[in-house]
């Protein structure tokens, strides 16, 4: 009697013990890109072989190929339906004709509901070249502006693929180039969509995420507060912790309109002034620090370590917000839904 009563209680506190460590894995269940990891990342884009990828250049193909890789290597979908990565577009300016590329990929959603929705993560990959008479550098390396930001894409990517995460609606990934010439790479997307726009749900933008010294560590922005509520559907995350989401920031509501977001958010504009188009916003971590679009907007000056964290509950909000049920509505009556 006794060996049977000590036979189960080792069955129960092994049930127990193996219960335990499944609720503290499902707490963790992302498998975090680390501070080495975006470095390494960073350093490579924002290097001065790379030579400040301006819109046009060999350096731009280089970068777009190597993002295409990554997306490949984490598991991540190509979304054109000849199963490349790569969609090509060119843009007249200055008296040249310029040929670019977006890079574009998916995570499938897998709630039947909600698959046929799109949530989409973008970020720019292009900067501005090099500064001529600058000195003693002319590049301007582009690191916060905006490797951080492509590289938190790819980080993305890589977490939840290799956490085996489940995201409701199909997470779609966009890597433009062109913002820095007046956001040609996501107009040019927005206005050839191989999707159809009215199932977009959201548009998660990245920018300038490499530094913490402005807002403190753990401390992000979001432009578009104004514009719709999806400030206060992300703020709602449960999965936040120390992380958050700061909306005291002034020149926030101007930066709405200064990035890639706002080619979702302007799909179209009718006769009476009211835009159509998809709820969006960019989260970010500094505003117009003097570094940018000079030579001195280098990886050396990242918070990496915070970057990671900052990556890490990314991570886990997208997928959260992917599974969302709540409508995203416009609170800015200059913008509405598409119909």
């Amino acid at each position: 009697m006794i060996k049977i009563r000590i036979s189960i209680l080792y069955q129960v506190v092994m049930i127990s013990f193996f219960l335990i460590l499944s609720i503290l894995s499902f707490g963790q269940d992302i498998m975090k890109v680390s501070p080495e990891e975006l470095k390494t990342w960073i350093s490579f884009l924002s290097s001065d072989q790379m030579r400040g990828r301006s819109n046009g250049s060999p350096e731009m193909k280089i970068a777009a190929a190597w993002i295409a890789d990554k997306f490949k290597e984490y598991g991540v979908k190509p979304l054109l339906p000849d199963g490349n990565y790569l969609q090509n577009y060119s843009y007249s300016g200055r008296g040249r004709t310029v040929l670019e590329r977006n890079v574009l990929g998916i995570i499938p959603g897998e709630d039947p509901l909600l698959k046929d929705q799109y949530l989409f993560i973008t970020a720019h990959f292009d900067h501005i070249g090099i500064r001529k008479g600058a000195t003693p550098d002319s590049i301007c390396n582009g690191a916060d502006d905006n490797a951080a930001g492509t590289c938190t894409l790819i980080a993305l990517a890589k977490e939840i693929s290799e956490s085996g995460l489940k995201p409701g609606r199909t997470l779609v990934f966009a890597a433009f180039s062109g913002e820095e010439s007046g956001a040609r790479g996501s107009r040019f997307f927005t206005a050839n969509s191989p999707l159809p726009v009215n199932r977009i749900y959201a548009d998660i933008n990245f920018e300038m995420i490499g530094h913490s010294e402005s807002y403190g560590k753990n401390n992000y922005y979001m432009t578009g507060c104004k514009q719709s509520n999806l400030d206060d559907l992300v703020r709602s995350f449960p999965g936040a912790g120390e992380i958050s989401l700061i909306d005291t920031i002034k020149i926030a509501d101007q930066l709405f309109y200064q990035s890639d977001n706002i080619s979702f958010s302007r799909l179209s504009v009718s006769k009476d002034g009211i835009t159509i188009g998809i709820p969006s916003g960019t989260f970010a971590t500094t505003t117009m620090s003097p570094y940018i679009h000079t030579p001195q907007d280098e990886a050396k000056l990242f918070d990496f370590e915070n970057m990671a964290e900052l990556t890490d509950y990314f991570s886990r909000m997208v997928v959260w917000l992917s599974k969302n049920q709540t409508e995203i509505v416009w609170t800015d009556p200059k913008f509405a839904r598409p119909k």
